[in-house]
């Protein structure tokens, strides 16, 4: 697991810029975050885990702050959380390397091997997909789609060749990061992702706790929620293993 002191400085500053948008509870969002931070640094993660946590319920979205959570759910035994804040840190820090390493770290602890979720093929066409968060490419496909229309619009005046080369990469690079975003957009309607939070759980057939027993998962699995009831999911981890759990052993993504 990578830790890095100044970096967690530097990302205490990024999020004092954050709790600085909210004033009335930016003083005491700060407080508790250096708070946490010092706690993690002493080694009571405990404590760290309860401060962060307290900030991101209040409503802070802040990749850095998952990521710190992560860390100290890791550092305080906890995989099944340590790997949701992980994953939701994911979500808005998709190119961070020690985001990543820490991740995959915490997955290689994990008991139960899932089916892979994103097909390899789309790894290899969309490579940049998993570089970028799904604003960054809805931001990229309105950058290219504005220089295309400004190059469109210079070479209609001048007729310069090199205009109408620079307008085609452009367009190119409009219709790829259109067609992403596009891709994003379906994946955001398919069901849900969430990851198993207790150390054992069992799945059952039903929602009562006298229903069958499936099969049983563990901490930092990740599932598919399929549908949902009052106080359970029903949740796909693999083809043959479909089932009910308590919302309370899973945390959505």
């Amino acid at each position: 697991m990578r830790t890095n002191a100044p970096r967690v400085w530097m990302w205490a500053a990024l999020a004092l810029m954050v709790f600085w948008s909210a004033p009335c509870r930016a003083s005491d969002q700060a407080r508790t975050f250096f708070s946490a931070l010092e706690a993690y640094k002493a080694g009571n993660y405990a404590a760290a885990v309860t401060q962060f946590e307290a900030i991101a319920r209040s409503g802070v979205r802040n990749g850095r702050l998952f990521y710190n959570l992560g860390n100290a759910c890791l550092k305080n035994q906890q995989l099944g959380p340590a790997i949701l804040w992980y994953e939701r840190a994911l979500h808005l820090l998709p190119d961070d390397p020690d985001l990543r390493f820490n991740l995959n770290y915490a997955r290689s602890l994990t008991k139960d091997a899932s089916e892979e979720s994103i097909s390899p093929l789309l790894h290899i066409l969309f490579f940049w997909n998993y570089h970028l968060s799904s604003s960054a490419v809805i931001l990229l496909a309105l950058l290219f789609n504005l220089l295309l229309w400004l190059l469109l619009g210079a070479f209609r005046l001048t007729r310069r060749r090199e205009l109408a080369r620079s307008a085609i990469v452009a367009a190119a690079a409009a219709l790829v990061f259109i067609l992403t975003a596009g891709y994003n957009y379906h994946e955001a309607g398919r069901p849900s992702l969430a990851i198993i939070l207790p150390e054992r759980v069992a799945i059952r057939s039903g929602l009562e706790e006298n229903s069958t027993q499936l099969f049983i998962l563990h901490a930092g699995a990740k599932v598919k929620v399929l549908n949902e009831r009052k106080d359970h999911y029903q949740i796909r981890f693999a083809a043959d293993k479909i089932g009910w759990v308590g919302k309370q052993s899973v945390g959505l993504i």
